[in-house]
C-alpha cells in the first residue's frame, strides 16, 4: 500500500511541475502584451491617444492602458507592461515621446516632432513610433526570450513641469498683412485708405505683447471756395505698442497705445475765378492714438483683426482761403479724431498667433 502511493506521488510531481511552468509562461506572455501610455495634455488630447492606441497597438495583439499623466502609478499587483511609454501633448505643434522598458525603465527611445499642424496629426505622429518601438521589443523578445524578473519598484510618475525639453519663456513671431482704415477729418468726412502693417511680438501664455507698425495712405476728400478746388489727402503712420489676450482659441482681445504722424497732402485742382491758388503743400500734425479691438484665427498662419482708434491731434491743421483781409475757413480739423482698422495678417515667421500651446497655463 505504502509503495502504491509513493509511486503515485512520483507520478504527479512533474505533471505539477509542468503545470506551474505553464502558469509562469502564461503570466510572462500577459505581462509582455500590455503597453503603458502616460498622457500630458488636456481631455481632448487623452481621448485621441486612447482612440489611437487601440487601433494601432491590437494590430500587435497588444493591450493598451492610457493613463494621464498625474494619475496614480501602477500598483505592483498589475502585470508588468512591455514598455512605457510618455506622451507630451501641451504642445500641439511640438509633441514629443519618450519610451522606457517597461521592467528595467531603460530608455528605449525619445522623439520630439515639429511643425505639426494639429491635435490628430501630432497624436498620429507619436503613437507610430511606439507602434515601432513596441514591434521590435516583441521581436527581440520571440528571438531571444528574457528570464522573468521580480515586479520593479514602483516609479514616480513625472510631472509635466519636469517632462524634458519643456520650452519655458517666451515664443517669438511675426506678423504682416495688408489693412483698411476709414479716418475722420471732421465737418462729417470720412475717408478710405489702405496700407501694410508689421507687428514683431512676443507671447507670455495668454498674454501676447508686440509692436504694431502701420502706414496707410487715404482718398481725398475735396475743398471747395467759390469755383476753386483742391484736394486733402491724408497719409497715416502709427508705432503701437500692443497688448493682448487669449480669451479662447479663436479670439482674442487686443489693445494699445502709441503714437505716430498724419501728413495731411493738399494739392490744388481748380482756381477760383477771382484769385489763384496756392502750390501743392504738406502739413504734419503728430498724434498720440489708442486702439481697441479684437483678432480672429481665418486659417493656418492667417488672422483678421478688427481695431477702433481714437486719435489726439496735439496740433490740428486748418484749411483756410484768403480773399484780401478777410480768411474763410474750409476746414478745420478737430482735436479727437476716430477711425476704424481692419487688417488681414499673416504670420510670417516664429509661433503662430493662434496656437494651442499658447492657451496652455
Amino acid at each position: 500500500m505504502i509503495m502504491a502511493l509513493v509511486g503515485a506521488l512520483a507520478l504527479l510531481a512533474p505533471s505539477a511541475a509542468a503545470a506551474a511552468g505553464e502558469d509562469e509562461a502564461s503570466t510572462g506572455s500577459a505581462q509582455g502584451r500590455v503597453v503603458e501610455i502616460r498622457v500630458s495634455g488636456d481631455a481632448a488630447a487623452l481621448s485621441r491617444v486612447k482612440l489611437t492606441a487601440q487601433e494601432l497597438l491590437l494590430r500587435l495583439d497588444v493591450t493598451p492602458v492610457v493613463k494621464a499623466i498625474d494619475e496614480p502609478v501602477t500598483p505592483a499587483t498589475e502585470p508588468t507592461p512591455l514598455v512605457v511609454a510618455y506622451v507630451d501633448l501641451l504642445r500641439v505643434t511640438a509633441p514629443s515621446i519618450q519610451i522606457e522598458d517597461g521592467q528595467t525603465h531603460e530608455e528605449l527611445t525619445r522623439r520630439e516632432l515639429s511643425d505639426v499642424s494639429s491635435l490628430e496629426t501630432g497624436v498620429e505622429s507619436v503613437l507610430h513610433v511606439l507602434y515601432l518601438a513596441v514591434e521590435s521589443k516583441l521581436q527581440v523578445g520571440l528571438e531571444r526570450p528574457a528570464p522573468l524578473l521580480p515586479p520593479a519598484p514602483e516609479k514616480k510618475p513625472k510631472p509635466p513641469a519636469e517632462r524634458p525639453k519643456q520650452v519655458q519663456g517666451a515664443r517669438f513671431g511675426l506678423d504682416v498683412g495688408p489693412l483698411l482704415r476709414l479716418s475722420a477729418l471732421g465737418d462729417g468726412r470720412f475717408v478710405p485708405g489702405g496700407g501694410l502693417g508689421v507687428e514683431p511680438r512676443a507671447d507670455f501664455g495668454r498674454t501676447q505683447a508686440g509692436l504694431m507698425m502701420t502706414a496707410a495712405l487715404h482718398g481725398t476728400s475735396e475743398l471747395r471756395y467759390e469755383q476753386g478746388s483742391a484736394d486733402v489727402r491724408p497719409l497715416q503712420v502709427r508705432v503701437v505698442p500692443m497688448v493682448d489676450w487669449l480669451i479662447s482659441r479663436d479670439l482674442s482681445a487686443a489693445g494699445g497705445l502709441g503714437g505716430g504722424l498724419d501728413s495731411l497732402m493738399v494739392t490744388p485742382v481748380q482756381a477760383p475765378e477771382q484769385g489763384m491758388a496756392a502750390p501743392s503743400q504738406t502739413a504734419i500734425d503728430p498724434i498720440l492714438t489708442a486702439f481697441l479691438g479684437v483678432r480672429m484665427p481665418i486659417s493656418g498662419r492667417a488672422f483678421l483683426a478688427a481695431l477702433a482708434s481714437l486719435d489726439y491731434d496735439a496740433a490740428p491743421t486748418s484749411f483756410v482761403a484768403h480773399h484780401g483781409p478777410v480768411s474763410q475757413e474750409l476746414l478745420s480739423l478737430p482735436r479727437w479724431r476716430g477711425g476704424f482698422t481692419l487688417a488681414l495678417d499673416f504670420t510670417l515667421a516664429g509661433e503662430r498667433r493662434f496656437s494651442k500651446a499658447a492657451l496652455e497655463p
